[in-house]
């Protein structure tokens, strides 16, 4: 907003000058606003006009509520962590590889005999517009792989069955 003071005819006024669109004006003169639409603009060199940028008025608080003084607020706490689903005993003789949290395979980097060892990729995991690799949990090899890439698939799904070699 622009604030302008201007003096017609020996009375000073002051005008506020709200730009609401490229060519549309909100002007606050003497208590009145009025919508104003620019028809035409040229550069006039003998006018000189410096105007005076008006602070904004802080936001009013509605009827009835307070505003709240931020030290007064109880401090921050992270929220736990969820428990991520079992990924089997990686002592047994097969283990399933389960789907941490929901969302789309992009890609299966395994078949079923692949030999893999502990932390290769199994497969890639859309959720929440990341790219999640899965890996091994231990070596061993792939009995079954249970999705294919486009899948959805839920929290704690089989993705990937191993078996040890």
């Amino acid at each position: 907003m622009r604030r302008y003071t201007i003096e017609v005819g020996g009375k000073v006024h002051t005008v506020d000058v709200q730009e609401t669109a490229a060519d549309r004006f909100q002007v606050h003169i003497g208590g009145r606003a009025l919508e104003v639409r620019l028809a035409a603009a040229r550069d006039v060199a003998e006018a000189v006009i410096s105007p005076e940028i008006a602070p904004q008025d802080p936001p009013q608080v509605p009827a009835g509520l307070r505003p709240v003084a931020p030290e007064s607020l109880p401090p921050l706490r992270p929220a736990p962590l969820p428990a991520l689903p079992p990924q089997g005993d990686p002592l047994e003789a097969s283990s399933e590889v389960r789907a941490p949290m929901p969302g789309t395979v992009v890609s299966v980097e395994v078949a079923a005999g692949d030999h893999v060892e502990h932390g290769q990729p199994l497969l890639k995991l859309d959720a929440m517009k990341m790219t999640n690799t899965i890996c091994a949990p231990r070596a061993g090899v792939v009995d079954e792989v249970h999705v294919a890439a486009g899948a959805s698939v839920r929290t704690g799904q089989p993705l990937v069955t191993l078996v040890e070699d």
